[in-house]
């Protein structure tokens, strides 16, 4: 779920600090605030991170939902800071750091091992990466068999090959699938940025009569697919393997699968900052990771985790060895730099993909 140049001013000089690991507390200490997107996630998180960071702390951990940008400036500004720890993705953080609204992430408070097994692309001054989603080509395994299935975003395009609907999102204010769209033009997945958006753009229109379907959520999406109305589509990857973990018939492929992250983040002013970062030194354990993703297939930050899971497992997570490889990191940096005319690229081309609707 690539926007990385903003946010890499002083990681560097984080990480040449010392380490800094709370001791065990004997007695409930107090309450740290985390803020989640809530479902399944934060149940595993709650099942194995909170007792294993109570144990090392002797404090508590109470959960909340959403992580809105909106809240915490209104804790900042207010300095009733309410939240400690949230969990959000790069827009939303690069939003929070243009407000001054966090505080920078404390590389010394997280064990060496653990950040020499997480991606760079993940360790920014202010978000640290926890789990990792991606945009995937997701497809009906009755339409389309594990054999004869699009293996690119190409094939994706070519209905007379693969027969059926397509679906991709649509939904007021949220840009188009630019990256794909171009991928499925040959552009190489180290060459997609800066997007050459008026040649992705050719390509949606060759997209349009072959879309079924345009799905306004992510659960629409694999809905659309687990019932047929669609044979193949663009959507979060990871909810496929859940659905086929349910019984779906769903397929994933992971060529070409552009990754996001849900990061760490301390809200600025923080009520105990060592307490808050100890949180996160946990929740980056690489076996705990391994144990969230058996229950709820995101793909772990901490690639140590892979060292838990057996070969069948890694292959359901976007982050394996196998699969990240054939993968991009989305450059959110490219997507919120304001142009010329002061729009960013997320707010022209959510615009211009409107209107596109509109004129069809």
């Amino acid at each position: 779920m690539q926007r990385r140049d903003l946010l890499k001013a002083g990681g560097a000089a984080a990480l040449a600090a010392p380490f800094l690991h709370v001791r065990p507390a004997r007695a409930d200490k107090g309450q740290l605030v985390v803020v989640s997107w809530g479902g399944v996630y934060d149940e595993a998180l709650t099942a194995l991170v909170v007792p294993e960071f109570s144990k090392r702390t002797g404090w508590s951990v109470k959960f909340d939902a959403p992580p809105e940008t909106a809240k915490v400036k209104a804790m900042v500004l207010s300095g009733n800071i309410g939240w400690d720890v949230v969990m959000t993705d790069i827009p939303a953080v690069l939003a929070l750091v243009k407000d001054n609204l966090l505080e920078p992430i404390d590389y010394g408070a997280v064990d060496r091992a653990k950040l020499d097994r997480i991606p760079k692309e993940l360790q920014q001054p202010y978000a640290l990466g926890q789990r990792i989603y991606s945009f995937n080509i997701v497809y009906n395994t009755e339409q389309l068999p594990e054999a004869k299935h699009p293996r690119n975003w190409a094939e994706v395009w070519d209905d007379k090959a693969f027969p059926g609907g397509r679906t991709f999102n649509f939904q007021g204010g949220i840009e188009p699938q630019l990256e794909v769209a171009l991928l499925a033009d040959g552009v190489p997945l180290d060459k997609l940025y800066p997007l050459d958006v008026e040649r992705a753009w050719k390509m949606y229109d060759r997209l349009r009569p072959m879309v079924s379907k345009w799905y306004t959520s992510h659960a629409q999406a694999i809905q659309l697919l687990a019932a047929g109305e669609a044979s193949v589509g663009c959507t979060i990857g990871p909810r496929g393997i859940t659905a086929r973990r349910s019984g779906a018939p769903i397929g994933v492929e992971y060529n070409g699968g552009k990754l996001a992250s849900d990061n760490w983040c301390l809200v600025k002013g923080v009520r105990n900052k060592a307490m808050a970062m100890e949180f996160v030194n946990t929740a980056l354990e690489p076996k705990l990771q391994a144990e969230i993703a058996r229950r709820v297939p995101y793909g772990p930050s901490n690639g140590g985790a892979f060292d838990f899971l057996s070969a069948a497992e890694a292959r359901d997570l976007n982050t394996s060895p196998e699969n990240i490889k054939e993968q991009f990191w989305q450059n959110v940096v490219w997507w919120s730099t304001p142009g010329p005319d002061g729009k960013s690229p997320r707010v022209a081309q959510a615009e211009r993909f409107a209107k596109w609707m509109l004129a069809g």
